[in-house]
C-alpha cells in the first residue's frame, strides 16, 4: 500500500516514540527507542541530548520499516518541557540538559520569587518554581558561568533533535511559554528582562509558528533515517501542547491526564488567571490564539516503577518486570480503598501542584509486618490519585467545570489504576485509544503544515477516540472522600517536618 503518511516524533521523558499516521488519523506505525536519566545528586535529574539525537534517529527507522513502500508527507515533533540544551558553535551541546523535575535551582527560585514575582505573574500567570527553564539557567549562570559564555543558542528538547533533522535551529512560543521570559500578549521573548537577569538575549532563539513549515530534512537526515532529503519538516510543539491536540482537551471542560514518568493534567482555559497563579501553571497552546493549564505530579509512573524495584531490589526494569508487575496489578482487585489502613504521600522529586514545595518528600505510613508487594504498591498508586484530585481541584475552585476525563501515556495499560483514579476523582473516565497523544498532535501539526487539516483544534477533535468510560462504584468513591479529606490533613504536617532545617 502506497499511503502518504505524517510523522509524530515524541521526545518523551523516557524514549523517543514514533508514530506513522495516515492523513485520515489511522495508525500505520509505530516504534520506541529508550535513553538513561541521570541523577548524580539528590533532586538532580539530567540526561544527554545526544542519547535523544540517537533514540531518534533508531526509532524512525525502526517505524519505516514497516511502512516500507509509503511515502512521507511531513513530520513534526514533540517533547518534555522546560530542559534547556546549551549549544556552542558547532551546535554540540555544552552540558546534560536540566529536566523538568529537577530542583537544584531552589536558590535561584527564591531570588525571582523575591525581586520578580509579581512581574512573572502579570506576564505569564505563573510564579516562579525549580520547573521552569529561566531558574535552571539562573542556577547555570551562577555555578558554571563559562558554558554561558561559549553558548550560541538555547533550544529545548524537540528542537534539538528537529535541529539534528534539519540543520536549522529555532523553537516556538509552547516551549518558551516554559520559560517565564516569554511574553504571551506580545508572543516574542521579553528581552529586556532577559537582559536584566544577567543573560544574553542573543541565544534565545528565533520562534517559528508550532504549524508552520521550520525547514526540510537534511542530506544527512536521510542516510541516518531513510526519509528522503527534502522532506517537509513543521517546527511542532512541546509535549503538552500537542498532548492537548491528541487527547482531545482542546475541547472546553475536557480533563486530559497523562501517566507518564511524571503525571500532567491538562485543561483550555480562557486565558491566564492571576488568581489561580502558583497553584497551576498557564501555556501557550499548539491552537492559535489560545492557552491551557497544567498540573504537574511529578511523582507518577516513576512512583510505581520505584516501587515495583524497590520491593523486588531490581535496578532496572526489564520485560518480565511488567508482567509480574500485572500478576500485582490483578491481586489488588480485592484491596478496599485505603490499603487497609496503608498511606503513600508521593513526593519523591518533591512537591508539584498545588504546593510546588522542591522540600517535600515521599512518606509512607501504616507499615507494619505481613503486609504484601501488591498491597504496598496499591497504596502508592492511590497516594498518586490524591496528588491528580488535588490538581483537578485547582481547576474547579478556578471555576472550571470538568465534564470529562480522558486518560492516557503507559500508566493507562494499567486497568486497576485507571479504575481507581476515576472513582477518586469521582468522574467518569476514558482510556485514550491511542496512548501516545503526544505523538499524535505532532503529526496532526505536520497535517496542518501542509494544508491536509485545516486546524489543528477541528483536527484532534475528529481523530481522538477513546474507550467506553470506566465503570466504576459510588460507594467506593464515598470511601475515598473520606480518605482524601486524611490525606489532606496530613500533608501539612508532614511538610512542616521535612522544611525544618
Amino acid at each position: 500500500m502506497n499511503d502518504k503518511l505524517l510523522l509524530g516524533i515524541d521526545i518523551g521523558s523516557t524514549a523517543v516514540k514514533v508514530i506513522a499516521m495516515t492523513e485520515q488519523g489511522v495508525i500505520r506505525a509505530s516504534a520506541s527507542a529508550f535513553y538513561t536519566t541521570f541523577s548524580p545528586r539528590p533532586g538532580w535529574m539530567e540526561q544527554d541530548p545526544e542519547d535523544w539525537g540517537r533514540a531518534a534517529f533508531q526509532a524512525v527507522r525502526q517505524c519505516l520499516e514497516q511502512v516500507e513502500n509509503a511515502e512521507i508527507s511531513a513530520l513534526s515533533f514533540s517533547g518534555h518541557m522546560s530542559a534547556p540544551v546549551l549549544l556552542d558553535a558547532d551546535g554540540v551541546p555544552l552540558l546534560p540538559s536540566i529536566l523538568i523535575a529537577d530542583t537544584r535551582s531552589q536558590e535561584q527560585t527564591r531570588f525571582l520569587r523575591e525581586f520578580y514575582l509579581e512581574q512573572c505573574v502579570e506576564m505569564t500567570g505563573n510564579e516562579p518554581v525549580d520547573a521552569f527553564a529561566i531558574p535552571k539557567l539562573l542556577w547555570i549562570k551562577a555555578q558554571q558561568p563559562g558554558v554561558l559564555e561559549r553558548t550560541r543558542c538555547i533550544l529545548f528538547p524537540k528542537d534539538y533533535v528537529r535541529f539534528l533533522f534539519t540543520g536549522e535551529r529555532g523553537t516556538d512560543r509552547t516551549d518558551a511559554g516554559n520559560s517565564l521570559v516569554y511574553n504571551p500578549a506580545a508572543e516574542d521573548w521579553d528581552r529586556h528582562f532577559i537582559a536584566e537577569l544577567g543573560l544574553d538575549p542573543a541565544v534565545f532563539p528565533e520562534l517559528h509558528a508550532p504549524h508552520g513549515r521550520f525547514g526540510t530534512v537534511s542530506a544527512a537526515a536521510e542516510r541516518a533515517t531513510g526519509i528522503p532529503a527534502g522532506t517537509p519538516v513543521i517546527t511542532g510543539a512541546a509535549d503538552m501542547a500537542c498532548s492537548q491536540l491528541g487527547s482531545g482537551a482542546g475541547e472546553e471542560g475536557t480533563l486530559a491526564l497523562t501517566l507518564s514518568t511524571s503525571a500532567q493534567i491538562v485543561m483550555s482555559v480562557p486565558g491566564i488567571s492571576p488568581a489561580m497563579a502558583g497553584r497551576v501553571t498557564f501555556h501557550p497552546s499548539a491552537i492559535l490564539n489560545s492557552t491551557y493549564a497544567m498540573g504537574s505530579v511529578f511523582t507518577g509512573g516513576l512512583g510505581v516503577d520505584w516501587g515495583y524495584r524497590l520491593l523486588t531490589g531490581k535496578g532496572t526494569m526489564q520485560p518480565a518486570d511488567y508482567e509480574e508487575l500485572a500478576k500485582w496489578s490483578a491481586q489488588m482487585e480485592q484491596i478496599p480503598p485505603g490499603s487497609n489502613g496503608l498511606l503513600f504521600l508521593p513526593f519523591l522529586l518533591g512537591s508539584g501542584t498545588p504546593y510546588f514545595d522542591p522540600h517535600d518528600r515521599a512518606s509512607w505510613l501504616g507499615l507494619s509486618t505481613g503486609q504484601s508487594p501488591a498491597l504496598l504498591l496499591h497504596s502508592i498508586m492511590e497516594g498518586i490519585s490524591y496528588n491528580i484530585r488535588e490538581n483537578m481541584d485547582q481547576f474547579e475552585q478556578g471555576g472550571l467545570e470538568v465534564r470529562k476525563v480522558m486518560i492516557g501515556g503507559g500508566g493507562s495499560r494499567n486497568p486497576v489504576w485507571c479504575r481507581m483514579i476515576s472513582e477518586v476523582l469521582g468522574k467518569e473516565a476514558s482510556i485514550l485509544s491511542n496512548r501516545d497523544a503526544a505523538a499524535v498532535g505532532a503529526s496532526i501539526l505536520a497535517g496542518v503544515g501542509i494544508g491536509v487539516y485545516a486546524s489543528a483544534k477541528k483536527a484532534a477533535l475528529s481523530m481522538v477516540s477513546t474507550s467506553a468510560p470506566i465503570p466504576y462504584s459510588e460507594t467506593r468513591h464515598e470511601n475515598y472522600n473520606r480518605l482524601y479529606a486524611r490525606y489532606l490533613k496530613l500533608y501539612p504536617a508532614l511538610n512542616e517536618y521535612y522544611c525544618e532545617e
